[in-house]
C-alpha cells in the first residue's frame, strides 16, 4: 500500500493561540499571588496532575502498545509521542509548585503545627517518609524515569524515519517492556506523593490505580482527538472507522476500570468505617463539594459509559470525538476533585484561579508539543507495520 503521509509543519496557529492563552494564565496567577496564594497552589496543582496524569497515561499506552507487538497503533503512535513530548516542559513547570511546597503540605512538613495529638502522632510516624529532602528526591527519580523512557521511545521512532533499517520495532518493544515496571510505579509513588499526601492521614491502596486509569482513558481520549483533528487536516491519511472503533472500545473499557477503581475504593471505606479513611468521602459528600461529587460521577463516567455503549459512535469519528472531548475535560474535573477540597476554607468546588492555572498549565504544553512535532510526518512512514496498520479491519 503506497499512502504518502505530509509532515506537520508546526501549527503555528495552534502555536500562537496556546501561548496567547497560557499568557493569560499566567498573568492571572500572578494576580492571584496578591489576591487568595494558597488557593493559587492548590489550583496550580489540579492542573499540573491533570497534565501530568495524561502525559503519563500516552507514554503508557506507547509503552504497551510497543511491548504486545500491537499492529493497529502504528496508525496513531507518532500522535501519542506527541502527547509524551510535553513531559520535559513538564518537568520544569513543577518548579512552581516548590513556592508552594509549604502551602500544600504544611502538615507533614511541620507536624509540631497540628493541634490533635492523635493525627500528629500519626504524621510524625510518616517522617522518614514524608519530608522535604526525600520528596524532592523522590520527584527526581519519577522525572528522570519519565523523560528517559519517553525519549528513548520518541528518539528510536523518529531516527527510524530517516532510516529505513532502523524502522522496525524490536529495539522499541525491548525498551518498552524493560521501562513498563519502573513507569507503572514512579506513577504510582508520585500519587501517593503530590495527591494523596495533601491529606497525610489518609491512606488507600486503590488511590494509584485510580489516577492511572483516569490519566490513561484520558490519554487515549486525547489521542482520538488529535487524531481526528490530524485526519480533517489531511495530515494523517488513511485512517479508518476500524481505527476509531479501536480508539472507543478502549475508552469504554477504561471509562469501566476507572469506575471500578473509584467505586471499590469507595465501598471498601465504607465497609470499614476508619475515621481517618472516611475523612476524605466525608469532606467531598456535604454541600457543594457533594453536588461535585455528583457531576463527576455523571461526567466522568455515567455520560461517556451510556454513550460509548453504542456500536455506531465508536465508528463515526465526529461523534467520537465529541465524546472524547468530553473525556479529557471531565478528568480535570476529577484532578480538581482529589486536589481542591484540601485547600483550607475552599468552600466553592470552583475558582477563577482554577481557569487560570489550567490556562497557565495546559497551553504552553499544547505549544511545546506541537513545537517538538514540527517538521516529522504524523506517522511512522518507514515502520514495516505501517502498511497492515493502515489496512486495520474491525467489526
Amino acid at each position: 500500500m503506497t499512502l504518502r503521509i505530509p509532515v506537520f509543519r508546526g501549527g503555528r496557529a495552534l502555536v500562537t493561540r496556546s501561548l496567547g492563552l497560557a499568557l493569560v494564565g499566567a498573568v492571572l496567577l500572578v494576580i492571584g499571588v496578591f489576591v487568595d496564594r494558597e488557593r493559587l497552589f492548590y489550583a496550580y496543582l489540579a492542573a499540573y496532575a491533570y497534565a501530568v496524569t495524561t502525559a503519563v497515561g500516552a507514554l503508557l499506552f506507547l509503552m504497551i502498545c510497543h511491548a504486545m507487538g500491537a499492529t493497529w497503533p502504528v496508525a496513531v503512535r507518532r500522535l501519542a509521542e506527541a502527547i509524551v513530548g510535553a513531559l520535559p516542559l513538564l518537568a520544569a513547570l513543577f518548579i512552581p509548585l516548590l513556592f508552594g511546597l509549604d502551602a500544600l503540605y504544611g502538615e507533614w512538613l511541620h507536624p509540631e503545627s497540628i493541634g490533635d495529638e492523635h493525627v500528629r502522632a500519626i504524621v510524625v510516624h510518616k517522617q522518614p517518609y514524608l519530608n522535604r529532602p526525600f520528596f524532592l528526591v523522590r520527584t527526581g527519580i519519577y522525572f528522570a524515569v519519565w523523560l528517559g523512557f519517553g525519549a528513548l521511545l520518541r528518539r528510536g521512532s523518529i531516527r527510524g524515519d530517516r532510516a529505513p533499517a532502523l524502522a522496525g520495532g524490536g529495539r522499541l518493544r525491548t525498551i518498552s517492556i524493560a521501562g513498563l515496571p519502573p513507569v507503572a510505579l514512579t506513577l504510582s509513588f508520585a500519587s501517593f506523593d503530590w495527591l494523596m499526601s495533601l491529606a497525610p492521614t489518609w491512606v488507600s491502596t486503590m488511590f494509584p490505580v485510580y489516577v492511572f486509569a483516569g490519566g490513561f482513558v484520558a490519554a487515549i481520549a486525547l489521542l482520538t482527538v488529535i487524531a481526528f483533528a490530524a485526519e480533517r487536516a489531511g495530515l494523517l491519511p488513511g485512517l479508518r472507522a476500524s481505527h476509531y472503533y479501536a480508539l472507543g472500545r478502549l475508552l469504554l473499557a477504561f471509562t469501566i476500570f476507572w469506575a471500578y477503581a473509584a467505586f471499590f475504593q469507595f465501598m471498601l471505606m465504607w465497609i470499614a468505617d476508619k475515621p481517618e479513611e472516611v475523612e476524605f468521602y466525608l469532606l467531598r459528600s456535604h454541600g457543594s463539594w457533594g453536588f461535585a461529587t455528583l457531576v463527576l460521577v455523571l461526567a466522568r463516567f455515567v455520560i461517556p459509559f451510556a454513550i460509548l455503549l453504542n456500536y455506531g459512535i465508536k465508528r463515526r469519528p465526529a461523534w467520537l470525538s465529541a465524546v472524547a472531548v468530553w473525556i479529557v475535560a471531565a478528568h480535570y474535573l476529577d484532578m480538581h476533585w482529589l486536589v481542591a477540597p484540601e485547600a483550607p476554607g475552599a468552600r466553592a468546588p470552583l475558582h477563577w484561579l482554577d481557569l487560570a492555572a489550567l490556562l497557565a498549565v495546559v497551553g504552553p504544553c499544547v505549544a511545546f508539543a506541537a513545537l517538538r512535532l514540527r517538521g516529522k510526518p504524523l506517522a511512522p512512514i518507514n515502520d514495516p507495520a505501517l502498511p497492515a496498520a493502515l489496512r486495520y479491519e474491525s467489526v
